[in-house]
């Protein structure tokens, strides 16, 4: 296992964990409100999760935690970076807004379920030593250290995460983050 999957599994035991409340009104206002709610694209074997009927992720959870995951990507002092707690969240101001997200399909078999999902972002202003937690590994190099230097990059950023689901102990829990196939 490489080190990005092993710190994207991380950081999602930490989200799932983290996740727990209802978003904020104004949260929710940052999803795009002027989209109209779609249903996503949904494959299930008849039998659901692990033979129990259970209705898939629904799309306000998915987009809670792909908002979570989005700011969990933060821009820190070098020396704010926790060295000795590789699973514990990121102090720093958040380096993304979210602009929209829209949840692609969603695909379950047993008692796993896979979300595609288009994140739309832009950078905030900031700058720092380093970038650290969520989506660092997806930041290029070249915008990571023009970020950095205190120059924001001013186009729209899109990422499209797929978001692994198990079911356990009742409910439907994020795993894996990990990028998606190109369409």
């Amino acid at each position: 296992m490489n080190i990005r999957r092993a710190t994207l599994i991380m950081i999602a035991g930490v989200m799932a964990a983290s996740c727990s409340e209802k978003p904020a009104p104004d949260r929710a206002k940052e999803l795009d409100p002027s989209e109209t709610p779609r249903e996503p694209a949904r494959e299930s074997d008849s039998d659901g999760a692990g033979g129990k009927h259970e209705p898939p992720p629904s799309e306000s959870q998915i987009a809670r935690e792909c908002v979570a995951l989005l700011r969990s990507t933060k821009v820190i002092p070098a020396q704010g970076a926790p060295t000795d707690c590789p699973g514990c969240p990121v102090r720093g101001t958040e380096v993304l807004t979210v602009r929209q997200i829209k949840t692609d399909a969603v695909s379950c078999s047993g008692d796993t379920c896979n979300a595609v999902v288009t994140i739309r972002a832009v950078f905030n202003p900031g700058s720092g030593e380093t970038i650290a937690g969520g989506l660092t590994a997806w930041i290029p190099p070249e915008q990571r250290s023009t970020y950095l230097s205190g120059q924001i990059p001013s186009e729209e950023q899109v990422y499209r995460v797929q978001v692994t689901y198990r079911y356990r102990d009742g409910a439907w829990r994020a795993v894996e983050f990990d990028r998606a196939p190109a369409e």
